[in-house]
């Protein structure tokens, strides 16, 4: 997902700073998707450039210095209509920092692979326990099922996954 964009999509809806960036992108996606609030900032920046957004400060009776407020531009509603309406997408890769460790880990790092391996279960089954909760935020389009739905789909599949990771290296520790 292009961060890039789901920011351009918040402000097509109405117009943001920073930080209540990152609380509708919270409400809107939910707890499976960790969103650094530093990473808005850049996304912003990127769009501000392409002329995809403008900003102007704000200021407020409660701030000493100005919040800058962004609006989507007339060309980034473009943009995003264009991205929103592309039909060719290639499956993103699996990137995990957990795949990168199975990689290179060496016999000696079983152990604690293992550990890891149950506690990335034990996250994925707390983030289960939130779903499905398309009731409980905004929807405009009508598809928080969907991306609840593969939410669930995505974790179900990690967590079956692990499982047999678990076991595999089990089997290799008591061998």
């Amino acid at each position: 997902m292009s961060l890039t964009h789901a920011v351009l999509a918040l402000l097509a809806e109405r117009r943001g700073y920073g930080y209540e960036l990152v609380h509708r992108f919270e409400e809107r996606i939910g707890p499976a998707w960790r969103l650094n609030p530093s990473a808005v900032y850049p996304a912003l920046d990127q769009l501000e450039r392409s002329g995809h957004v403008a900003s102007a400060p704000r200021h407020s009776g409660t701030h000493r210095s100005p919040r800058i407020v962004y609006t989507a531009t007339p060309a980034g509603l473009v943009a995003l209509d264009a991205w929103l309406g592309a039909t060719a997408a290639r499956p993103e890769p699996v990137r995990a920092e957990l795949h990168l460790r199975l990689a290179f880990a060496q016999r000696r790092h079983r152990a604690a692979l293992t550990a890891r391996l149950a506690s990335h279960a034990h996250q994925c089954e707390e983030l289960l326990a939130h779903y499905p909760r398309a009731a409980d935020r905004q929807d405009p389009a009508g598809t928080a099922a969907l991306l609840d739905a593969a939410i669930l789909a995505r974790l179900r599949g990690e967590l079956a996954w692990l499982t047999a990771a678990r076991a595999t290296l089990a089997h290799g520790l008591s061998a």
